[in-house]
C-alpha cells in the first residue's frame, strides 16, 4: 500500500469518526444521561485520535514517504525493513 493509499485511509477513517461522534451527539441530544454523555465522549476521544494521526502524516508526508522508500530498498536488498525510522510505522 502507497503512502497515498495510507493517508486516503486516515481521511476515510476520520470522515467515519465524524459521523459517529455526530450520531453519539445527536442521542445524546434526544435522551440526555450519563450513558450517553459518556459514549458522546468516547466517540469526541476517537474522532480526536484520528485526526492527530492524519495531522502527524500530513505535517511529515516528506520523512514518511523517504522512510517508506528506505523500508522498501531494505526489503529488497537485506529481506527486512529499515530498523531505524525518523517517523512511526503507520502499520506494523
Amino acid at each position: 500500500m502507497t503512502d497515498w493509499d495510507e493517508i486516503v485511509e486516515y481521511i476515510h477513517s476520520a470522515m467515519q469518526a465524524v459521523d459517529e461522534a455526530h450520531s453519539a451527539a445527536e442521542q445524546l441530544k434526544q435522551d440526555t444521561n450519563h450513558a450517553n454523555f459518556d459514549a458522546f465522549c468516547k466517540k469526541m476521544a476517537e474522532l480526536q485520535e484520528r485526526q492527530e494521526k492524519l495531522k502527524i502524516v500530513l505535517d511529515n508526508e516528506e520523512a514518511y514517504a523517504v522512510d517508506e522508500l528506505v523500508d522498501a530498498l531494505s526489503m529488497v536488498f537485506e529481506g527486512h525493513r529499515a530498523e531505524y525510522r525518523r517517523t512511526p510505522r503507520m502499520r506494523d
